[in-house]
């Protein structure tokens, strides 16, 4: 009989979605960042089921050095043919490139002789499965395989002791030696850790063994441990029938309750109903086999048989939560949190609790406290967490920026803050604090990090990637003030949110920064993005937008000059032709703009001659226009009501309130100057530069324009510059 190894990752887990994280990625809500954890991966990447071969490259790093590429790893370990390898072997230095074979020459022999007594092991079994070997072939081959299974036997090593002892049991396997491999799984891989990766490969030859020497309910359970429902089935004579993910778990946990697949079958299975923020994606409807992994669930829960019993009460949480049953979730994770967990699982249950509370919770002064004590501890997490790969990613920016799942304690920050707590701030009146808050969540890795960089990809003639590397562009410091680059701060979640969210509010969050009243203020401040020119041009802008230039002259007077290179926009125009004229210095230009619009204001409120206050007049009037006309960078970040990754409503800036308010004060103004004129003649040449014939016919009927348009115009109309199209172009 054959017994042929199908890991559950391969038997169990076909049927789930496979997310890979490629190049060309949708951008992600922060909602879309998968909570539910029991088992680790690399973002939003699945396993493969190459994931053991991964894993033993892996493993094989650590046990050599770091620097070895794992691809390196593979091609010696994986690809390199036996009598290729003998000839390295025997080699007296190594001339190639290939930096693990060069290690293991120089380094480390001890490898050498294992890898060449595995690669011996494998090439004979192979020739003993092979269906041209024949009983003439039997003896050597025989005779080898004893040799190889005494030689690892033997070892009396440390550092490799459980690889030498799968070689063992692979050589006495094929020998059909069943006695000796449970003697030896008895006495030595047993005791191997649950987490080693060879007492996991070992497991379907004990499972075999165990079954010919007719030990089924042994054998059964051994290749549960190692998920291999196939054979279990055929122990169990059971053979050819078809089990559901939920049904092949229960079948499992009769024999193995501590299986250590389960956490992988959980997690797959789990995160298709959870909703995945990509925007091309939908969420999934929980089905009937969802409904029963609660049940069982809570089963295994209740019944207290496995070592992680935090995690049975997690999942059946988790999915009354999908389900919409908040309360009962709740309820359920406190069983989680008085019960056996491993610290990782503890660590979700506690996320989840955090998550949880968000609904629960009327956001009062008490739960205020509670969330500072929780974001404590979450950000206890992000930095204990940090490593330099994750710096790396954070340096680069794209993932981060996209919304794409790279570190778990991040995106439960964000996925938190910004899709839960800051909508529900906003709804209790709380704007200053979902203000704070989202600053957190946009820039605390960043701020953290506090470096900024790219990846650098060489391509060869046939456009194959052959290297990727990270280059350091310096301080993110350094990076926000030079203008070659973008700058995220413009179109994050905490900047539109401040942006779209008026004046007032606006300037409370400022004075907060200036004066925190709390512990808890002070310590969002001091992990987000604060800086008092970023806020200070923040303010200033929307002084602009708000036509309050006093106040909008001691903001931009605060931001220093060097900032101007951290700016999303530039002006182009003169804010006071009447039509597109390119400026000679365009150098600080809000500041500029704001200080000419104050001194405007303040000459019209004390100028008495009627001629000379109308020039003020239709110069204030003119800027006032074009800061929201084709100079609208003096008053927006941003033109138009829609970009990508967008996270509140934009605004529809020609027609919005303030813009329109801008606009009728515009022409009121200049309707009003040119009344005040006391040369007719003069106002109504202003007025035909405005195109506004109506008015000229109307009012000075007698001059010469008027004259004029009567015999140019076939109708008396208005026009308003603003109201043309593309004119804020």
């Amino acid at each position: 009989m054959k017994f042929l190894v199908y890991i559950v990752l391969i038997s169990l887990l076909s049927l789930l979605p496979q997310y890979v994280d490629a190049c060309s990625v949708a951008w992600y809500s922060p909602g879309g960042y998968y909570m539910y954890r029991v088992y680790e991966e690399a973002g939003r990447q699945v396993p493969d089921a190459e994931s053991d071969l991964l894993q033993n490259c892996l493993a094989w790093q650590q046990i050599t050095s770091p620097d070895i590429p794992i691809e390196a790893i593979r091609e010696i370990v994986y690809l390199m043919p036996l009598e290729e390898f003998e000839q390295l072997y025997a080699l007296d230095k190594y001339k190639g490139t290939n930096a693990f074979a060069s290690y293991l020459k120089e380094h480390d022999p001890e490898t050498l002789d294992f890898l060449l007594l595995a690669k011996t092991n494998e090439y004979i079994r192979r020739q003993r499965n092979s269906r041209w070997y024949y009983p003439s072939m039997k003896t050597g081959c025989r005779s080898t395989l004893e040799e190889i299974a005494e030689q690892a036997i033997a070892y009396d090593g440390v550092r490799l002791k459980d690889r030498y002892l799968l070689q063992a049991v692979r050589a006495l396997f094929t020998l059909g030696r069943y006695g000796q491999c449970v003697d030896l799984w008895n006495t030595q891989g047993a005791n191997l850790s649950d987490g080693n990766l060879m007492k996991r490969m070992l497991l379907p030859y004990i499972a075999g063994a165990n079954y010919r020497l007719n030990h089924k309910c042994k054998a059964i359970a051994y290749f549960a441990q190692a998920g291999d429902i196939e054979s279990m089935l055929y122990c169990a004579e059971r053979s050819g029938e078809h089990l559901s993910t939920v049904e092949a778990l229960e079948f499992v946990y009769r024999y193995a309750p501590d299986c250590p697949e389960f956490p992988r079958i959980l997690q797959r299975f789990v995160r298709k109903y959870e909703p995945d923020g990509c925007c091309y994606g939908d969420e999934a409807e929980l089905t009937e086999e969802c409904r029963r992994l609660y049940r069982f669930a809570l089963h295994v829960g209740h019944e207290n048989k496995v070592h992680n019993r935090a995690m049975w009460y997690y999942t059946a949480a988790f999915i009354a939560e999908l389900d919409g049953r908040t309360d009962e979730a709740s309820y359920i994770l406190s069983l989680a949190e008085k019960s056996r967990g491993t610290r990782f699982i503890k660590e979700s249950v506690a996320v989840f609790r955090i998550y949880l509370d968000t609904k629960l919770y009327v956001f009062s002064d008490t739960y205020d406290e509670r969330l500072f004590e929780q974001l404590r501890w979450l950000d206890e997490r992000i930095v204990a967490g940090l490593t330099q790969e994750v710096a790396q990613q954070t340096a680069a920016g794209y993932k981060l920026i996209s919304g794409i799942s790279y570190y778990y304690w991040n995106d439960m920050l964000r996925r938190i803050l910004l899709s839960e707590v800051c909508p529900r701030m906003l709804q209790a009146g709380k704007t200053t604090r979902a203000l704070q808050l989202a600053n957190m969540a946009d820039n605390r890795l960043r701020e953290l990090v506090g470096r900024r960089g790219h990846y650098e990809t060489r391509w060869n003639d046939k456009k194959q990637c052959i290297e990727v590397t990270f280059s350091d562009l310096g301080t993110l410091e350094h990076y926000r003030r030079n203008n070659e680059y973008g700058n995220e701060e413009y179109s994050n979640h905490f900047f539109e949110l401040i942006d779209s969210i008026g004046l007032a509010n606006t300037l409370a969050y400022y004075r907060r920064v200036a004066a925190p009243r709390t512990e808890f203020d002070r310590f969002l401040n001091a992990r987000g993005y604060v800086h008092k020119d970023y806020l200070n041009d923040i303010a200033g802008t929307q002084c602009l937008r708000a036509m309050r230039y006093e106040d909008a002259v001691r903001y931009l007077g605060a931001v220093s000059r060097s900032f101007e290179g951290h700016l999303n926009t530039s002006l182009k125009w003169d804010p006071f032709a009447l039509e597109q004229t390119a400026i000679a210095d365009c150098s600080d230009f809000k500041y500029r703009f704001a200080d000419q619009m104050q001194a405007l204001e303040r000459s019209i409120g004390i100028t008495t001659d009627p001629d000379r206050k109308a020039f003020f007049m239709l110069r204030f009037a003119i800027g006032l226009r074009n800061s929201f006309g084709f100079c609208w960078m003096l008053t927006q970040y941003y033109k138009g009501e829609y970009y990508w990754g967008q996270v509140v409503e934009k605004r529809k800036w020609e027609y919005e309130i303030l813009a329109q308010n801008a606009f009728n004060r515009s022409a009121q103004m200049i309707t009003s100057a040119c009344a005040m004129m006391t040369n007719h003649e003069l106002a109504a040449q202003t007025l035909l530069e405005y195109r506004n014939y109506k008015t000229i016919v109307e009012n000075y009927p007698e001059t010469e324009v008027a004259k004029f348009v009567r015999g140019a115009c076939d109708t008396y109309i208005d026009y308003h510059l603003e109201k043309i199209k593309n004119y804020g172009q």
